[in-house]
């Protein structure tokens, strides 16, 4: 399975990063802000490129508008955007501000996020030797909302593909709707990429641990990325927890999918769970760092004595 391209089934858009910001302006004022960086984003489009930078064979399924920032976003992929279908819509871009605190504020234009050909993704999903296939991003693309992702994660799992989502966070939060949503897909999930907040409100728990057994329960694998925290992730009948280096946080956007090419690059090249976890913290700790937006090439690994898979 290792040689296999992953599959990254997502957004991606276009990003314009701009900060710090503090306080938020009031209406009518113009503030000047002394970072920009204009770059491929979104949560399938960062993952793809880290797992670019990282060596890591991968296939990305999304759309792009056809327009200026689709023919962007298309260069900047290079060949990870062969297959990207083009719609007649605008290109979807998110304005991020990053405030002094080293949280941020996405200001998101859907776009062409609001199509992407499901039957053309699970039919090369179907088509493709088994792997690991990554649905990001679910609650920003429409044509993927419950009945048609439960059909494409059924479809993969009977190739043999082992099936991660990593939801993001809807617009009006974890309500009945949403959390019904997910419990439909769960049972063709393999594993779960969340942060804490969404652990907990995905579960209705109030604590990581407690979520992260929730998921157990329902026989899915919970990695639960925890920021400055680290993760913690479900093992041997507990929660593990692995705390992150210190690093000087430069812009903490796209962390999140760093961690997930990270996680997966190593479970491609056959690492156990915990230690395709601490890969993952190392490689999405050295990204926050970078400013621009940079994607390191090493995979650092545990030494054997400190492998916790």
């Amino acid at each position: 399975m290792r040689s296999e391209p992953l599959h990254l089934i997502g957004n991606v858009n276009l990003d314009v990063v701009m900060g710090p910001l503090a306080p938020w302006p009031r209406m009518g004022t113009e503030v000047f802000l002394a970072d920009n960086e204009v770059r491929a984003g979104g949560a399938a489009g960062n993952a793809a490129l880290a797992l670019r930078a990282l060596g890591a064979p991968a296939r990305l399924h999304a759309s792009l508008g056809r327009d200026l920032f689709g023919d962007l976003l298309a260069r900047e992929l290079g060949e990870l955007g062969a297959e990207l279908e083009r719609v007649p819509l605008d290109t979807a871009y998110s304005v991020g501000i990053t405030h002094p605190s080293g949280e941020r504020t996405f200001l998101t234009h859907l776009g062409h996020l609001e199509a992407l050909d499901v039957a053309a993704t699970r039919r090369r999903l179907i088509e493709a030797p088994p792997s690991r296939a990554l649905l990001c991003g679910y609650f920003l693309l429409a044509p993927l909302r419950t009945a048609a992702t439960v059909d494409l994660l059924r479809a993969a799992r009977a190739r043999g593909h082992v099936t991660l989502l990593d939801t993001g966070w809807p617009s009006d939060g974890f309500g009945p709707t949403e959390r019904g949503e997910l419990a439909a897909l769960t049972p063709w999930l393999d594993v779960v990429l969340p942060n804490e907040i969404e652990a907990m409100a995905w579960t209705g728990q109030d604590d990581v641990d407690l979520a992260i057994a929730a998921f157990a329960e329902r026989g899915v694998q919970a990695v639960v990325k925890r920021g400055p925290a680290g993760a913690s992730w479900w093992q041997d009948g507990r929660v593990r927890h692995l705390a992150a280096p210190r690093v000087e946080v430069a812009d903490t956007i796209g962390a999140g999918d760093a961690f997930n090419a990270g996680f997966l690059a190593a479970l491609q090249r056959g690492h156990p769970t915990g230690d395709a976890v601490a890969a993952a913290i190392d490689y999405a700790s050295r990204v926050v760092a970078t400013r621009p937006r940079r994607y390191p090439g090493d995979l650092r690994m545990p030494p054997p004595d400190d492998a916790l898979g």
